[in-house]
Formats: structure tokens, sequence, C-alpha cells
């Protein structure tokens, strides 16, 4: 078991992060596993409602869903989890609020289940709109595929942890030139 470097996102943006993270493929845990486990994931975060099974499926397509969008970033798989996110966002509503000072967030109009669902897309919705969602990035390692915040200067961060999954990909692709190299010696 590591611990990932992972780098907190900004402001809001951190939630979906977070809600993203409750699935840790590698260490095969699930926050949102039962409706109890999910329940507690919401509290701690600052919701205090248990789902149901059938809206505990709305809040895991949802979650796969922004895992897909950040991670198939310019393939058909980007599209597809979008179209997701559209279906899920149609029973989610959102309202504009209008106050003051020059913003004009988006809120939830309605709780529980569709209320957190409305709040996340919202998140998204406004981070795309500040650019801060193009931080947010995906380890590319498939028994991975943790979210994290990229704060390097020139947006280059690839891994979620160098150490770890940077660090067996090298050793993967390492071994993969030396295996070539030792096929050609021999022929």
């Amino acid at each position: 078991m590591y611990e990932r470097t992972t780098s907190a996102a900004p402001g809001e943006l951190e939630l979906v992060r977070r809600f993203v993270n409750t699935l840790d493929i590698e260490q095969g845990t699930d926050e949102l596993a039962t409706p109890e486990t999910a329940a507690r994931w919401l509290a701690a975060a600052g919701f205090g409602f248990a789902p149901s099974r059938g809206r505990l499926r709305t809040l895991v397509s949802l979650r796969e869903a922004i895992r897909d969008l950040v991670s198939e970033r310019g393939s058909p798989g980007e599209r597809a989890a979008a179209e997701t996110l559209d279906r899920i966002a149609v029973g989610s509503p959102l309202r504009v609020r209008i106050s003051g000072g020059g913003s004009l967030p988006l809120a939830p109009a309605r709780e529980g289940v569709e209320g957190f669902v409305g709040g996340v897309l919202a998140i998204v919705a406004a981070s795309i709109i500040d650019g801060s969602w193009d931080r947010l990035k995906a380890c590319p390692n498939d028994r991975c595929r943790w979210l994290f915040y990229d704060n390097s200067r020139n947006r280059s961060r690839t891994w979620c942890s160098m150490d770890v999954c940077g660090s067996r990909a090298k050793m993967r692709a390492y071994r993969s030139r030396k295996r070539t190299a030792e096929a050609r010696s021999t022929r």
C-alpha cells in the first residue's frame, strides 16, 4: 500500500475529485458499494442523506461518467461520457441564483441524491468555464485511474504518483525495450 501524492483541486472542484476517488480501483475499495457506505461518505462530505439502491446506481453512474470524461479527453469515449452525464443531469435540475457580485452561481433545484448530483454537475460546469477543469486528470494506469489535480506550471503531470504509477510505467517501457533489443540481437 502506498500514499498517493495527490494535490487537492481548488475550491469546490475538490469535492468532485474526492467523489470520483470513492472507488480505489487498485486497492479494490468502493465507498459507494452499498447505501450504508455511501451514506457514511456523503455524511463525511457534508451531505446528510442515505441513497436508496436505485439512487446509489445514479451516484455510481455519475462517478464513472466523470472519471471517463476526464480520462477520455479528446477521444470518442469523451463524447459517450458527456452523453451519460447529460442523461443523468435531466433528473437533477439546476437553478441560477442571482447573488450579486457579478456571479451567477448554479444551485441544485432539489435535495437528496438529485441535489447532490446537480451540485456536482454545477461544479463541473463552473470549472469548465473557469478553466480549472482541464487540470483535473486521471492516472492513465488502467489499474489505477485515480483523479488528481495537476498543479504543475506547464500542465504536464501525467501520473497520480510518479513514485508508483509513473515508476511502474517507466519500468514496463524499459523491460519492453530490453526484450525488443534482446530479440534483435538473437536474430
